[in-house]
């Protein structure tokens, strides 16, 4: 096995797809490339570090108003003397429902588990290695093409950026494909450092009218700091080796700048 097709395994391996001969195969690799195994490391550090962040998300809990009506019914429904098919149905509808929340949660936790790990990996391959298997085209075409959101990020976030840890300075504007996704790309410059501001599709929340500026903190990947906040059907990343206070400066100004033009934007007429 190629470490390339070793790494293209290595989420479905932590998600115990793999069948038990490809699985075989892909440990006989790892136990001897160190490169694969810290990736696979990575990897595994990075979605446990968001099911963690997942867990606390406010958003993402079940309403307490769902559960208390659904037990509410059960209970009701447990004391009553029901016919016999009557309680079959119950409990078949109670179990129907948990699986639902369960498998609901873990999808849009491993969904955004894998594009955290493309976002970083687009920094790492485009604005620091040039790396792309793909030429980057402009915002022009990517959102004549692929999306009309992506024409915001030629004005917006602004040329220059304020913040506490310095002024960004725009150096390149662009579209990009990274692992089969496409993002609208924004570099910036500070100082010696660079930070993608990074957007795409949001394969969980699909209204344009779904605008927050609150900010996640992600965990690290491979050194780099990462943020996300969600917009107009879009999730944004900001990901950058700057580390502890100065990149959350930064993203908490990223954040501010961006938001508040998506919102303009997405409350226009015709929109």
């Amino acid at each position: 096995m190629e470490c390339r097709d070793a790494r293209d395994l290595l989420d479905s391996f932590l998600a115990e797809e793999l069948l038990v001969e490809t699985n075989h195969e892909l440990l006989r690799h790892l136990a001897n490339c160190a490169g694969c195994k810290a990736d696979l490391d990575t990897r595994s550090r990075i979605r446990s570090g968001l099911k963690r962040a997942f867990g606390r998300a406010a958003d993402l809990q079940v309403r307490p108003e769902f559960i208390n009506d659904v037990s509410t019914r059960l209970r009701a429904a447990a004391l009553a003397p029901p016919r016999r098919w009557e309680a079959s149905w119950l409990v078949a509808a109670a179990a129907i429902v948990l699986v639902a929340i369960g498998s609901a949660y873990m999808l849009r936790n491993r969904t955004a588990d894998v594009v955290a790990v493309q976002a970083a990996g687009d920094h790492q391959n485009c604005a620091v290695k040039f790396a792309l298997k793909e030429k980057p085209i402009t915002l022009e075409e990517a959102a004549a093409r692929y999306d009309p959101a992506y024409s915001r990020l030629r004005t917006s976030p602004p040329n220059t950026v304020v913040t506490a840890a310095g002024t960004l300075h725009v150096a390149d504007r662009h579209s990009c494909m990274f692992d089969n996704r496409r993002f609208a790309h924004v570099v910036f410059l500070l100082d010696r450092h660079l930070v993608s501001f990074l957007m795409t599709s949001d394969d969980e929340r699909q209204t344009s009218s779904d605008v927050t500026q609150d900010l996640s903190w992600l965990p690290n990947k491979n050194g780099l700091s990462m943020a996300s906040f969600h917009t107009s059907g879009h999730v944004v990343y900001v990901v950058s080796d700057l580390q502890g206070a100065d990149f959350r400066q930064v993203a908490e100004s990223l954040s501010a700048s961006r938001v508040a033009a998506l919102a303009e934007f997405w409350t226009r007429p015709g929109k």
